[in-house]
């Protein structure tokens, strides 16, 4: 789902002029999307000079833990695999790397 962050949004409607969909309107001076019209082409979020427009993804906690664990499994046999190709490089990196 596609949302304005409305302390962002300056008003300046370049996002309600792109949609081919016509779901972005002004209120108050603020986009607003209509999700019932979005198609998500994106096209708002590129023309968006301050970011404002931002996806916004529900993810479930249980299904977040998981990716967690995940990408610390990940990063665990990324850093074994370079610790395994130093050593056999026979490479020392200095403790303080501030004197490189």
């Amino acid at each position: 789902m596609l949302k304005v962050d409305e302390n962002l949004c300056s008003g300046c409607a370049l996002c309600a002029q792109i949609c081919p969909q016509g779901a972005i309107n002004l209120f108050w001076g603020k986009a607003e999307i209509d999700a019932t019209r979005c198609n998500f082409c994106y096209q708002c979020v590129d023309a968006c000079p301050q970011g404002a427009i931002v996806e916004i993804v529900v993810i479930l906690p249980a299904e977040l833990r998981v990716t967690v664990l995940s990408l610390g499994q990940q990063a665990d046999d990324i850093i074994q695999r370079i610790d395994s190709l130093l050593s056999k490089a026979d490479v020392r990196i200095p403790l303080d790397s501030s004197r490189i």
